[in-house]
């Protein structure tokens, strides 16, 4: 058996780091992050409504606080798209990045 060092496990100068991202996979997993935030922070504002802690997230994504059913959907909705929004510039640029 061979022990592992430090000067091992670290790459070489000249190698390339990283690989390109899958952009499907980012896009969904990025959604599922936005959109599970937007969703603790919706119900946060129900159950502490005088805080003020997550009325700011769920504002940024919907626009109308007075309809509750509205509010998530519209929320969920707009988290989504601003997750594809996100991958479909983040990956491209990201792969190019790396391909250098």
């Amino acid at each position: 058996m061979s022990s592992s060092t430090l000067r091992d496990a670290l790459p070489a100068a000249g190698m390339r780091q990283g690989a390109p991202m899958n952009l499907v996979a980012t896009g969904w997993a990025l959604t599922s992050t936005l959109v599970g935030l937007f969703v603790i922070c919706y119900v946060l504002s129900f159950v502490w409504p005088t805080s003020g802690l997550a009325h700011g997230w769920v504002s940024l994504f919907a626009t109308h606080p007075e309809s509750p059913g509205r509010t998530l959907v519209e929320g969920i909705a707009g988290s989504a798209a601003a997750a594809w929004i996100g991958s479909v510039l983040f990956v491209p640029v990201y792969n190019r990045m790396i391909g250098r």
